[in-house]
């Protein structure tokens, strides 16, 4: 003991050996515990930290999971949409409208998230003779008080803006998450993006899908994020605006401005663009906060979002710090306990104090070798303390046995307390309960995670497989069956397709059955509520059947008489419309999240049906066009024979010649007066073919239809170049004109051009017959009053 510049030895001063007993043993005591408690809170405060920052980070993820599948379904839309269009060039304009305009209706209804739903094509895809790589014509379907909308314009038309977001999609050719916008939607100012997918014709961009969907919902799911008591949980996007914050003022800001020491020293955006999850520590306050930056990326956009939780670590190691200092309290009240007992021993010590005193000294020493054991028969206290002495050493053996295998990772040894009063063994059973808790937590956080992993890799997998066979319902029920029993480890499996071919007689059909990893060939029917797959498709609620009995064959299973011992029957729905049953069975029950995923992809499995289905029809109708221009080419031969008739006849074709030269120098000359008559005339001139699409207009008609020259007109028809209104008037007269080959003289009309302009006159149409009588089209001739 050193006191100012005196050493003192307590050997040396005067004092009772009970005293000096007291001194050493509590003092070197008391060292020991310090260290060992010491050690064992750093460690279990540094155990518990890096545990809690895993499940924080396990938290962020599964937010930022939860946020991007709502995206991954507006993004899956917009491919369905962009991938129904690639028909496009096949068809006229009035036949495709009449098919997606209801689609657009439909999506705009049925989707309040949705602030439009829209799709933009390229002329040159659907123009024959098109040859300019910019222009397109844009449908955009919307909800306007209580009522759809379409409006349909036509963009692009000198040539593509390079600074629009269209451009960016149209030169990338990939899928496109938009970086958030201010939109005017219902008389307010709300924050929105687009997500939008490519229309591909051969690979070529031809076009764009998409829809505009507001951002207000994200908010009310950043403010369900509290993993922990004054969490701050911000939802940005790539260019650093700020989408939904925990304050919900934030939004519409950027990053930078409300955060701005976060945002110069971490660089958060850039970490957005560069699609990079982070975590970090910072201060704020004399507070330290782990902050966590999960990246959101829907689809195949390039551009991605990112969601960051700033977590107070005073509430992540508020249990451990807990702990820490239960330790503590345990190890001071040891001290004091220990400090009792030996004042009381010493007390009673007589001749073989000595011993005694070796032995405690050595145990207080950290040597508890069970060698060094002392046997006392004096019949009084020192016996007593003796047994008690070992005692110690057998407790304390016993005890940092247990502690060892504690640290080596034998969570699961057993330890018998010594007593109800063992504080020591209680705090390391308490610390191995702690241990065994955040290891069962660890293990049910990378549970969840391969859950989460085979969920994605699932979807993922069959986001491949629904982009198969799409103009063959059997195959793609086939690959979708087969590759659904493989990956949810099923026995067996079968896909019930709605056959409405006959609307009067709905059933259901087997168009796919897999078992055993063999392909099954089984024809089979179900009626509406007909056993299983019937009630389901009647009810669209998933059946699940556990511990089916074994006498249970076919009545209520489709799969045959192969009776499992546990069957799942999900519909197939899509816009509350049921396409179809898939039906799956195993002998041993399906989990939860299995469940989960195999209704979720459902959904998916859903649309892509119906959109097969309408591939399906327009290649009918393809077909049958096909068909009926296999019969013209027919007639076009039996044609060619009969001028080979003609010619045979020289005398009669020499005796015409003179009259043919003849009439061919008229036709020049009305062909060169038709041009001087286009080319001059102040009146408005036009010539149709039969099927209603323009051979030739007065240069007087270029101007006020928005065109730069007369060949741009060629080959497009009134809806292509005129309002609505002004297209069905002209059109439903010239077809009367052709349908009855009865000319209409000074109609009086009233015309809207595309520029606006309205003009009032009279209109003369006369239909062009050939020799034969048969209509060829229509000539027109417009004179302003």
């Amino acid at each position: 003991m050193r006191i100012g510049k005196l050493n003192i030895s307590a050997d040396k001063i005067k004092m009772r050996i009970g005293a000096k007993l007291l001194l050493w043993v509590l003092t070197t005591s008391a060292a020991i515990m310090i260290v060992i408690g010491s050690f064992i809170s750093i460690r279990v405060n540094s155990i518990a930290r890096d545990n809690a920052i895993k499940i924080a980070q396990a938290e962020a993820q599964k937010s930022a999971f939860r946020l991007k599948s709502e995206l991954d379904l507006d993004m899956g839309f917009s491919r369905a949409l962009a991938h129904a269009l690639y028909i496009y060039p096949k068809f006229d304009t009035v036949t495709l409208d009449s098919i997606f305009f209801n689609i657009l209706r439909n999506q705009v209804s049925n989707n309040p998230r949705y602030l439009t739903v829209w799709y933009s094509i390229e002329y040159s895809a659907f123009r024959p003779g098109y040859t300019k790589d910019y222009g397109r014509r844009s449908v955009t379907a919307y909800l306007s008080n209580g009522q759809v909308g379409i409006d349909i314009e036509h963009k692009n038309i000198t040539g593509d803006i390079v600074t629009s977001n269209y451009y960016a999609s149209k030169t990338s050719n990939c899928e496109m998450l938009l970086d958030p916008y201010t939109f005017e939607y219902g008389g307010k100012e709300v924050l929105a993006t687009s997500l939008s997918v490519p229309v591909r014709v051969k690979g070529k961009f031809a076009g764009l899908g998409g829809v505009d969907i507001s951002l207000e919902k994200f908010q009310t799911d950043i403010e369900k994020i509290k993993p922990y008591p004054g969490t701050n949980v911000s939802l940005i996007a790539g260019d650093g605006r700020i989408i939904a914050d925990s304050n919900p003022e934030n939004a519409k800001e950027y990053f930078a401005n409300i955060y701005p020491e976060l945002e110069s020293k971490f660089a958060l955006t850039q970490k957005v663009k560069d699609k990079q999850n982070h975590f970090f520590f910072s201060y704020n306050s004399g507070m330290e906060y782990l902050n966590i930056l999960s990246i959101l990326q829907p689809g195949e956009s390039p551009n991605s979002w990112g969601l960051i939780l700033s977590i107070p670590m005073s509430e992540i190691v508020k249990d451990a710090r807990r702990s820490v200092f239960s330790t503590i309290l345990v190890f001071i009240l040891g001290i004091i306990l220990q400090a009792f007992a030996i004042w009381y021993i010493s007390a009673r010590i007589s001749k073989p104090i000595k011993r005694t005193t070796e032995l405690l000294n050595s145990i207080a020493q950290g040597d508890i070798d069970v060698n060094k054991k002392i046997y006392l028969h004096t019949g009084d206290e020192l016996e007593e303390m003796s047994r008690s002495a070992n005692k110690l050493i057998d407790g304390l053996n016993y005890t940092e046995q247990f502690a060892r295998e504690i640290g080596e990772g034998k969570l699961d040894t057993e330890f018998k307390l010594l007593s109800e009063k063992d504080k020591l063994g209680k705090a390391l059973t308490e610390m191995q309960r702690s241990l065994i808790k955040a290891r069962e937590q660890e293990e049910k956080r990378k549970e969840e995670e391969q859950q989460q992993i085979w969920a994605t890799q699932g979807m993922a997998l069959f986001g491949e497989v629904l982009r198969q066979h799409n103009d063959n319902i059997t195959e793609l029920s086939y690959l979708i069956i087969k590759n659904l029993v493989s990956y949810t480890g099923s026995i067996q499996g079968g896909m019930f397709i709605v056959n409405e071919n006959d609307p009067n007689n709905t059933v259901l059909e087997m168009t796919a059955c897999y078992a055993y990893n063999r392909r099954k060939l089984m024809e089979k029917t179900v009626l509406p509520n007909e056993g299983l797959v019937g009630r389901c498709y009647v009810e669209k609620k998933t059946i699940l059947m556990v511990d089916v009995p074994r006498d249970y064959i076919k009545i209520t299973s489709g799969l045959g008489e192969e009776n499992p011992r546990c069957v799942l029957i999900v519909p197939l729905i899509a816009n509350d419309i049921v396409q179809g049953v898939v039906e799956l069975a195993t002998f041993t029950p399906y989990q939860k999240y299995q469940i989960d995923f195999i209704e979720k992809l459902a959904a998916s499995i859903a649309a892509t049906l119906a959109s097969v289905k309408i591939n399906m029809r327009t290649a009918q109708l393809l077909t049958q066009t096909q068909q009926q221009a296999e019969e013209m080419r027919a007639q076009e031969e039996e044609m060619r024979q009969n001028m080979e008739e003609l010619h045979a006849t020289q005398e009669e074709m020499e005796r015409k010649r003179h009259e043919q030269e003849t009439i061919q120098a008229q036709l020049r000359e009305d062909k060169t007066i038709l041009e001087s008559l286009l080319l001059n005339s102040s009146d408005l001139i036009f010539q149709k073919d039969a099927d209603g699409r323009y051979r030739r207009i007065s240069n007087s008609l270029v101007s006020l239809l928005g065109l730069s020259s007369v060949e741009e007109a060629i080959g497009l028809n009134e809806f292509d170049l005129l309002p609505e209104d002004t297209a069905r008037k002209l059109w439903d007269l010239t077809e009367d004109v052709a349908r009855k080959k009865s000319p209409v003289v000074d109609r009086k009309i009233s015309l809207t051009f595309a520029n606006g302009q309205e003009m009032k006159g009279s209109v003369s149409l006369y239909p062009l017959t050939s020799d034969a009588g048969s209509i060829i089209g229509v000539l027109g001739i417009f004179r302003q009053k």
